[in-house]
């Protein structure tokens, strides 16, 4: 059965022509035909449903765990604050009571009332920004350095103190 293809088309029986009216029947039967749905674009929409739901469950699960550290890391900042400022106010009430010289008590008035500003300044920013270790950072070291100020105050004024008591023996 090998034929060369070129001999079947030179043979003028095999062409027959169309009937005149050959297009509108064809489209006639295409319209007539049942649509079938296509079970493609039901499992695509059923896919792209779980994939949504998968997200915002996912999202809202690191959301939670989120808050949850957020507040956790919260407390522990407030505490350790509370604690810090409760050591300054103690030390500056020692040093108020130690120092009997007015001038210097205003002048470190003043020097901690600057750093209680900049601690307001980067409260402030904690508060835009509450996951920054840097300003967290920033916030505890301003309390230390108000509270080592102080201390080193007060152990300026007991050397001072002790000196003078010195003094007043050798007399």
């Amino acid at each position: 059965m090998k034929q060369d293809i070129r001999d079947l088309f030179k043979e003028e029986e095999t062409f027959q022509a169309l009937p005149n009216n050959h297009r509108e029947e064809f489209l006639t039967k295409l319209q007539s035909q049942p649509k079938r749905k296509s079970h493609v674009f039901y499992w695509i929409g059923a896919v792209a449903v779980a994939v949504v739901v998968l997200v915002l469950g996912f999202n809202l699960a690191n959301t939670k765990a989120t808050t949850q550290n957020t507040s956790s890391v919260l407390a522990q900042i407030e505490a350790v604050e509370a604690k810090y400022l409760k050591d300054i106010e103690k030390e500056w009430q020692s040093f108020v009571a130690l120092t009997e010289d007015e001038r210097l008590v205003e002048r470190f008035k003043v020097r901690l009332n600057e750093l209680d500003k900049d601690y307001q300044e980067i409260s402030s920013q904690f508060n835009q920004d509450s996951n920054n270790i840097v300003v967290i950072e920033s916030l505890v070291e301003n309390l230390q350095t108000r509270l080592k100020l102080l201390k080193d105050i007060q152990e300026h004024i007991k050397i001072l103190n002790q000196n003078n008591e010195q003094n007043e023996k050798s007399i």
